[in-house]
C-alpha cells in the first residue's frame, strides 16, 4: 500500500507534464498528420553490483575503575569506529568480552565483568542504532587476567572490555563500476 502511496502521485504529476509540455507547435490545434513523438530522457542509473568486501579484524580494548561499569568520553571515542563499521557493513557481528580484577568474589567479578560488557553493547546499540542481535556478550569475571600481580597497575590491566569485530566477508551494494569499499 505504502509503493502506491508513493507511485501514484508521481505517475500522476508525470503524466500532467506531458499533458502541459508535451506537445510542441506553434497552433493550438493539434495536427493529426504531424508525427509528435517525444520520447522522455531520463538520466539511467547505474544498476547496485553486489560486492564481497573482505574486512580484516578489528580490536579495541577499555579500561574501568574499580568496582565500575560506567563508560566514560574516552572509552566512547575509542569504540566509535569499531560502531562506525557495524553501520556501514550490516553483514558484520561484534564480540563483547568483559573482564574484572581478582578483587571480591567469583560471582561480584563475573557480575560487574558482564555490566561492564553490557554498557559497551548499550552504547553501541543505542548511539549507532546497531540490532541487539549482531552483539555477542561474553563475562569472564577474573579468568584471564593479563598481569598477575596485586599492584593497583596490575589490577587496572585487568578491568577491562575486549570489543572484537571479526575477519568477515561481508556483502555491499556499489553502483560504481570498479568500486571497491
Amino acid at each position: 500500500m505504502t509503493y502506491f502511496r508513493n507511485v501514484i502521485p508521481s505517475l500522476f504529476f508525470t503524466i500532467l507534464l506531458f499533458s502541459l509540455f508535451g506537445c510542441s507547435g506553434s497552433s493550438s490545434t493539434l495536427n493529426t498528420s504531424d508525427s509528435v513523438t517525444t520520447t522522455p530522457s531520463f538520466s539511467s542509473t547505474p544498476e547496485p553490483k553486489m560486492l564481497l568486501v573482505n574486512l580484516p579484524e578489528q580490536r579495541e580494548v577499555v579500561y574501568f575503575e574499580k568496582d565500575s561499569f560506567e563508560l566514560n568520553i574516552e572509552n566512547q571515542q575509542a569504540l566509535d569506529p569499531i560502531a562506525i563499521r557495524l553501520r556501514l557493513h550490516p553483514d558484520s557481528h561484534l564480540i563483547v568480552i568483559g573482564h574484572s580484577d581478582d578483587n571480591g568474589s567469583n560471582e561480584y567479578n563475573l557480575t560487574l565483568s558482564f555490566e561492564r560488557a553490557f554498557s559497551v553493547a548499550i552504547y553501541i546499540s543505542s548511539v549507532f542504532g546497531i540490532e541487539e542481535e549482531r552483539i555477542q556478550l561474553v563475562a569472564l569475571g577474573n579468568d584471564e587476567p593479563l598481569s598477575m600481580g596485586n599492584s593497583e597497575q596490575a589490577k587496572q590491566q585487568n578491568r577491562r572490555v575486549e570489543v572484537i569485530s571479526p575477519k568477515a566477508i561481508v556483502r555491499t551494494l556499489s553502483t560504481i563500476t570498479g568500486d571497491t569499499l
